[in-house]
């Protein structure tokens, strides 16, 4: 196992006045690296404490699993969702028999528009948005 040091030391480069100098990348990578060390250690010592048949037979297989695991997110929906729902105060109808609304907002140079009708309790609940 490297330490710390011997980490941060594989991605120091020299500086143009001669000094060790290490760059932001290069410290996020030795930080992951760093992790994944301390993650894979912890893997071993648990499984050196269950003997029983494991479900993972490497760390990297336990690995890739997780990376299976995280199923991309629609962030654009939650976004628009959350802005949305944000703003809503400012376009209530004053028609307090009105059942529908929708309203434009603007996001990263997009329009889009937000629909929202009334549940039976009487709120506002978000629908759907184009754009």
């Amino acid at each position: 196992m490297k330490s710390k040091e011997e980490i941060l030391n594989s991605y120091y480069s020299q500086g143009a006045d001669g000094m060790p100098e290490i760059s932001a990348d290069g410290l996020l990578k030795a930080m992951d690296e760093y992790r994944n060390q301390a993650e894979e250690q912890a893997f071993n010592a648990a499984r050196e404490l269950n003997d029983t048949d494991h479900t993972y037979p490497t760390f990297a297989i336990y690995k890739a699993s997780l990376e299976k695991a995280i199923e991309p997110k629609d962030n654009l929906a939650d976004g628009i969702r959350l802005i949305a729902d944000s703003i809503l105060p400012q376009f209530l109808p004053n028609d307090p028999n009105a059942q529908k609304l929708s309203f434009n907002l603007k996001t990263n140079g997009i329009t889009y528009t937000a629909y929202y009708s009334k549940n039976i309790q009487g709120y506002w609940e978000f629908q759907d948005y184009t754009g």
